[in-house]
């Protein structure tokens, strides 16, 4: 009868990191077809692929595959470490389990507290690192992990669809979206603050602005430096909302942000052609989105001075008029820098 009992294996390893990008690639090609379902663990996982050679390799290597294919041996646990040229482990990067199966953390994914972002050894080389589409693709898909107030449900995953299949592409469509939006929101904003910058200059150069002059042309002789840094003001909290708790946009000024932040999304598209949104994600975004799109109104040159009709009110539309894109919709708040007095 054989006796159990245990041992600590040993082994140590010299590496040199001959390609980083090669590694980061690899890294995240084996993330796509190893994290299942949940764009959760995805977004995670290209994430760490994305900090660095070192985070990456931490990902990519299973310890217990050294015992795996030796009968008798039963791997029960291991600890993980990866030295820097000094011979001490590089920043925190130490994991330790109980069981292997766990080495990478819940989901195969080393938590924030295990990894460490290190590249500035292969940023000092000179060494350009030109990301490819596939790269953005999986940029697009990890940022979506950072909107967690934009339920995933409301960008066309249903949860009652029982075609498994079906649910897995309409999940994925749903995460590229989410993930696009993100984009488009931070590109929206970085734009947005160059704008103020250039108002606040010359408060005549609206043309010469990027979101500014994207807002409905009627109303562009009100748009001058104040009005861009109260637009700014309901534009972050755009922002927050989409973070934390998203429901609705509070006030007119904020739909056309959210607008403006939806042609961004359109733009990303047309850059990368195998983004993968679904063919009527618009439409989606813009029913569980809005509540209506009165706003859009408001870019038909025929409907000039709609805001001002008394039969716009008759009809329960929102007031379009420019001096009140800042109100706040009933039940709704407008960041106090913005509100109108």
């Amino acid at each position: 009868m054989d006796t159990s009992r245990t041992a600590r294996l040993h082994l140590e390893l010299d590496l040199e990191f001959t390609n980083a990008g090669a590694v980061q690639a690899h890294a995240r090609s084996w993330a796509q077809e190893n994290a299942g379902a949940d764009p959760e663990t995805l977004a995670g996982m290209l994430e760490q692929a994305s900090e660095g050679a070192d985070a990456a390799l931490m990902m990519l290597v299973e310890p217990s595959e050294v015992v795996g294919a030796i009968p008798g041996v039963l791997a029960v646990g291991a600890t993980m470490w990866l030295e820097g040229s000094d011979g001490e482990p590089d920043g925190d990067f130490v994991g330790e389990s109980e069981a292997f199966v766990d080495v990478a953390g819940e989901g195969g994914v080393f938590d924030d507290a295990d990894t460490v972002t290190d590249t500035a050894e292969y940023e000092d080389s000179g060494d350009e690192i030109e990301e490819s589409e596939e790269d953005w693709l999986n940029t697009i898909l990890a940022a979506a992990a950072k909107l967690p107030g934009l339920d995933l449900e409301r960008l066309g995953c249903d949860p009652e669809e029982t075609v498994p299949a079906l649910t897995a592409s309409r999940l994925r469509e749903a995460t590229v979206l989410r993930g696009a939006i993100h984009w488009a929101y931070e590109t929206f904003i970085d734009e947005l603050l160059d704008d103020v910058s250039i108002l606040r200059q010359n408060p005549e150069d609206a043309a010469e602005t990027t979101q500014i002059s994207a807002l409905p042309p009627l109303q562009g002789a009100s748009y001058g430096p104040l009005f861009a840094q109260r637009f700014l003001a309901v534009a972050f909290d755009l922002g927050t909302a989409l973070a934390t708790a998203f429901e609705a946009p509070a006030c007119v000024a904020q739909e056309l942000a959210l607008k403006l932040v939806l042609d961004q999304v359109e733009v990303l598209a047309d850059l990368l052609p195998n983004l993968g949104l679904a063919e009527d994600w618009r439409s989606t975004a813009e029913d569980m989105l809005f509540e209506d799109l009165d706003h859009e109104l408001l870019y038909v040159p025929e409907l000039d001075g709609i805001g001002n009709d008394p039969a716009v009110a008759s009809m329960g539309m929102a007031n379009l008029d420019v001096s009140a894109w800042f109100t706040p919709f009933e039940g709704r708040t407008v960041n106090p820098y913005a509100a109108n007095e």
